[in-house]
């Protein structure tokens, strides 16, 4: 069976849908697909992700897990940041470059299971995390994001409170100084700083 987090999406009938979103008094306009998370609107963890995330002007930023776009290209657009954006599903690296052209942004795009085959280390990642791959292999994940990030950089993620999020923050705050930003309709929006003393 086929999930947005597959690499393939052959066996998924594409029907492209627009969805438009405003950020930043800014209006984005971003194409979604079947077989690509969140189709033909913005879901309201992503939305709550975006509106309470802090990225200094400058920072080089991951969005971990891209979907189609909407994390990284209004992050890259509003906080005039250095972004990387990665996922292993070929048809949201598809959408993503398109949508960053189309809105106007400049962003590196890389097709990656995880962290694999993106390089280098980053101030900020963001993630709206594929919770159905099971606990195992997100958590594997978040060590993996603990790796990747500076001394004192900060991994911002999203979960709802019933998928999971008390257990995700106990886990994260082995590894990082775990810090509830905003707790908004179930979802609980989470900056993990890694110290020197994680």
């Amino acid at each position: 069976m086929t999930h947005y987090y597959s690499e393939s999406q052959d066996d998924t009938k594409s029907n492209e849908t627009p969805v438009e979103v405003t950020f930043c008094d800014r209006t984005f306009t971003f194409l979604s697909d079947h077989g690509v998370f969140s189709k033909g609107r913005i879901d309201q963890g992503t939305r709550t992700l975006i509106e309470n995330v802090e990225v200094k002007p400058g920072a080089k930023v991951l969005d971990l897990g891209c979907g189609y776009g909407v994390i990284g290209i209004t992050v890259a657009a509003c906080k005039h940041a250095n972004v990387t954006m990665s996922d292993v599903n070929e048809r949201a690296i598809d959408l993503t470059r398109r949508n960053a052209d189309a809105n106007g942004v400049n962003v590196n795009i890389v097709k990656s299971y995880g962290l694999d085959k993106v390089d280098g280390f980053f101030d900020v990642i963001i993630s709206n995390p594929p919770i159905r791959i099971g606990k195992a292999r997100l958590y594997a994940m978040y060590k993996d994001v603990y790796e990747a990030l500076n001394d004192g950089g900060i991994f911002w993620l999203v979960i709802r409170k019933k998928q999971g999020a008390q257990s995700a923050a106990k886990y994260l705050e082995t590894m990082f100084d775990v810090n509830i930003v905003k707790k908004h309709k179930g979802y609980h929006v989470m900056a993990c700083k890694k110290t020197l003393t994680s």
